[in-house]
């Protein structure tokens, strides 16, 4: 078990791993209170990400409806890897930063419009990053927050083309615009 020595104890530090297992674990637990996995209709996908203080991301989104709860409603998991400017004189230097979002998502209802739907949502975020700080022994953070997301999906035959924007309170505290295709 990995560890450092605090006051006389041991402290245990996850990283981005522990926290995905605890979400997976969360969606697993969710399938079988509900309709039939058939009925869930999962998607997976990826993104890419801008945000105004992280610059650019890549990642992994999953994505779950839940039709017990009302039509409309699912469930959004991604993780965005970034490659940050450090601002030291060394683009994408030491400066890491990583984020983890799990989201609720609604669907806005328009009749009259078939081939775009809106949507809104929230949920929460956890963000790694490590900032070089001239000999600091744990340069290392985790921050916790939430979002607010307002989006569009673009339903077509095959596969589901997204974009969203997305406003962090505390944790990595940005607002962020995220792109990306979800297949069946």
């Amino acid at each position: 078990m990995a560890g450092t020595r605090d006051g006389g104890g041991y402290m245990r530090r996850s990283g981005p791993g522990s926290l995905v297992v605890l979400c997976g674990g969360v969606l697993l637990g969710v399938v079988p209170c509900g309709a039939p996995l058939a009925a869930q209709e999962v998607k997976a996908g990826g993104q890419v990400t801008f945000g105004d203080d992280a610059d650019f991301g890549i990642g992994p989104r999953v994505q779950m409806s839940l039709p017990w709860i009302a039509p409309g409603i699912r469930v959004a998991g991604s993780f965005d890897y970034f490659f940050p400017d450090s601002g030291l004189g060394d683009p994408g230097g030491d400066y890491d930063y990583h984020e983890l979002n799990f989201n609720v998502l609604g669907d806005l209802s328009f009749p009259d419009v078939t081939n775009l739907v809106p949507y809104v949502g929230g949920g929460l975020n956890v963000v790694w990053q490590s900032v070089p700080s001239d000999g600091a022994a744990d340069p290392d953070e985790r921050l916790f927050g939430m979002n607010l997301v307002v989006g569009f999906r673009f339903p077509i035959e095959g596969f589901t083309p997204f974009v969203e924007a997305r406003y962090e309170l505390e944790g990595g505290q940005q607002l962020l615009v995220a792109g990306g295709i979800l297949l069946p």
